[in-house]
Formats: C-alpha cells, sequence, structure tokens
C-alpha cells in the first residue's frame, strides 16, 4: 500500500459570487480565512484512490469526470476519484467556469506533485450521536441521527491521517456575510492541525438535508462559528482516542447510477403553519419559487443519482451527490459505514420516505416515493 497527503489552496483569484444563499447575487473577493482542497492519495497494485475534501459548497459531475481524466491519462492506470465538498455556503461558484477551471488545475497539480510512500496501514473507525452543533432545522421534525464519525489511518502505533464526518449544515453565518469562510468545519480543522502536527485531516459532509444550526446557535457571528468549531474539534478529537489501528487496510471502490422518477408538488395551495419559525417562512418562499421553477421545466429535474462506495478494510464510506435527509442514515450499520453527501455531484434536496411535510427542502425535492425508497435501498446495498 502507498499513500500520500496534502492540502492545496483553492482560493478564488478574481471576484466571484458565493453559492448556497438565494441573496449572494454579487461578486465578492474577501477572504475570511483559505478555503483548501485536502487530498488523501491511496494505491493499491495498479490502482490509485484519489479523495479531494473541498472547502465548497458543492462541484459539479464534470469537475470529478475531468479530474479522473487528467490523472488517467498521466499515469496510464485505473483512478478512482471522490470529490466531496464540505457544502460551506460561502464558497466560491463551482458553476463558473472560469473558476472551476482554475480549481481543476489546482487540483491536477497538487496530486501529480505527490510522491507516495509504501507503508504498511491499519485502519480504525469511531461514531456515536452529536447534537451539540446541529440539530433538526425543522420546526415540527425532530431526528435522532445526527452522527459523528472518524476514520483514522495507521502506520504502526502512529495515526497519520483521518476522515472526520458530520451531518449538519455548516451555515451558522448568515446570507449576507460579505466573505469567503470554510465555516465551523474550516475552524474546526485548524485547530486539529494545530494539536497534532504532521498528521492530516479532513472534512467530510454527511446527511444534512434537515440538520443544521439553526436552532441549536444563539447568534449568527463570527464567534459563534468559532465556537461550533471548537466544539466539533473537541468531538473528533474525543472519537480519534477511540480509533485505535484494528484492521489491515485494503480498498475497494463500487460505483452505480439510480434511474429517477419524480413527482412534482405544487405549492399554490400551500397554507403556512402558525408554529413556523421566522426564518423557516422566509426561506419557504425560496422553496415556493424552486417548485414554480420545476413545475415549468420538467426536463430540467434529475435524471439519475450517482452512489459510490468507498471500501476502506471493514469499513464502508457511501457517496452521494444530493442533500439527503438525516433518515437516510438508518440504510446504514453506523458501526461499519458512513454516509457522504455532497459528493461526485450536484443533486437537489431528498426528503426522507417517512416525512410528509411541506417545507422549504421538500419543495424542492420531485423525487417520488418510489424513487426515495429505491434510493435508501441502493445506499443500504452500497453500504455492506
Amino acid at each position: 500500500m502507498q499513500i500520500a497527503t496534502t492540502k492545496v489552496c483553492i482560493n478564488p483569484q478574481a471576484p466571484i459570487k458565493a453559492i448556497g444563499y438565494a441573496q449572494q447575487t454579487q461578486p465578492m473577493e474577501r477572504i475570511r480565512d483559505f478555503l483548501y482542497g485536502r487530498i488523501l492519495l491511496l494505491r493499491q497494485s495498479e490502482e490509485a484512490f484519489v479523495l479531494c475534501a473541498l472547502d465548497l459548497c458543492y462541484s459539479p459531475r464534470s469537475l470529478q469526470r475531468r479530474l479522473q481524466q487528467a490523472l488517467e491519462a498521466r499515469w496510464g492506470a485505473a483512478v478512482h476519484v471522490i470529490i466531496s465538498c464540505t457544502h460551506t455556503h460561502f464558497g466560491p461558484d463551482t458553476e463558473d467556469e472560469a473558476y472551476q477551471s482554475l480549481l481543476l488545475h489546482q487540483l491536477t497539480g497538487a496530486i501529480l506533485a505527490l510522491k507516495p510512500r509504501t507503508a504498511e496501514l491499519t485502519c480504525g473507525y469511531a461514531w456515536e450521536p452529536y447534537h451539540q452543533v446541529g440539530d433538526s432545522r425543522i420546526s415540527h421534525w425532530q431526528t435522532d441521527q445526527v452522527l459523528a464519525h472518524t476514520l483514522s489511518f495507521y502506520e504502526g502505533a502512529a495515526r497519520v491521517a483521518s476522515l472526520c464526518i458530520y451531518n449538519c449544515h455548516p451555515t451558522v453565518l448568515g446570507g449576507d456575510t460579505p466573505f469567503f469562510t470554510g465555516e465551523y468545519p474550516g475552524v474546526a480543522l485548524r485547530l486539529l492541525e494545530s494539536r497534532h502536527p504532521g498528521e492530516f485531516f479532513a472534512f467530510l459532509q454527511g446527511a444534512a438535508g434537515d440538520v443544521s444550526t439553526r436552532f441549536t446557535r444563539k447568534e449568527q457571528t463570527e464567534g459563534q462559528m468559532e465556537a461550533f468549531g471548537l466544539k466539533m474539534a473537541d468531538e473528533f478529537d474525543r472519537l480519534l482516542a477511540l480509533s485505535a489501528p484494528a484492521h489491515p487496510l485494503t480498498l475497494a471502490y463500487r460505483e452505480r447510477l439510480l434511474t429517477l422518477s419524480h413527482s412534482l408538488k405544487d405549492p399554490s395551495s400551500l397554507v403556512i403553519p402558525e408554529y413556523y419559525s421566522a426564518r423557516e417562512r422566509e426561506v419557504l418562499q425560496y422553496g415556493i419559487d424552486f417548485s414554480q421553477r420545476n413545475l415549468a421545466h420538467p426536463e430540467r429535474l434529475q435524471a439519475d443519482a450517482r452512489i459510490d462506495t468507498l471500501c476502506l478494510g471493514p469499513y464502508r464510506l457511501v457517496f452521494c451527490e444530493n442533500e439527503l435527509f438525516s433518515e437516510y442514515n438508518k440504510a446504514l450499520d453506523p458501526k461499519i459505514a458512513a454516509l457522504v453527501c455532497y459528493s461526485q455531484g450536484k443533486g437537489p434536496y431528498v426528503a426522507g420516505p417517512c416525512f410528509d411535510g411541506m417545507t422549504y427542502e421538500t419543495l424542492q425535492d420531485t423525487l417520488s416515493d418510489a424513487s426515495r425508497q429505491a434510493l435508501l435501498a441502493a445506499i443500504a446495498e452500497a453500504g455492506k
């Protein structure tokens, strides 16, 4: 087995708009803290496995495809590329062609510059429910599926790299924030790197469609963002202490495209419940606007969902591009598997099969009940 890690700055080099809030319409250039692409390269025999965790809201499928083609052309061997985004709402718009080209150039250069070393690697894993940062963002809905995980790689007794996973929107700050930032995951990673010099850390976003800081934060300030970053760093450190080397590291990769069917919702008769919070009422209008555009242009709806599995010893990371509700975590055994969203492409919200309300999130979710059940089954199969 061979391993190499790095991180590369992916700050925009020209004014560009952020993506994540409807009110983000104007280009900006101020950067509060650097945005990074954190890269883990593993080689097994003739195959290369590349995981890129980006401080961005999402990345299109085209970026993953172009990066994989570039690496395969250079290395002349099979390469499995996974691009996962932390889902910060304060990252550059990856639909911008100039920025996407810059990002492709930065990632390709950083990966090709790596010098993998041969090592006998083992891996360890830990998880637990954790609600101190994220919880249900919907006032009439509760979830017990807010989970923190760590998956670590060891060379002998030394921990060399860790993947930190949590399913909560990183959205402490408001939509009028005038700078780019990695939000609280970026703060957590900065703290972990300072506490454990020489180790590699990356943050992977989980199934957070119905989970955010909306009802756990006291204020939408930089201080609150830093405080939540500290909480996450402490939680990941707690799990890292439990994640002892336990299994030899072997690698395998699977991918699947699941064909989707749709059932469009007409919001014209929507009655907003009295118990909705002011913020829920505000964003519900955005959901109505999305729903009306879907009704007018059904040809733009998502045709399929990409589901990839990275097998790391006995553990499974299941990657999906959609903003899945946390209910989809139930498809996996948390003792051996974690669900990672905002990965390998861009997809809209998908409510859990048990959710029957009409909210901002579900007004963007166009899937039929049959497709939701099929997606749940496909994730379960991917985690085996």
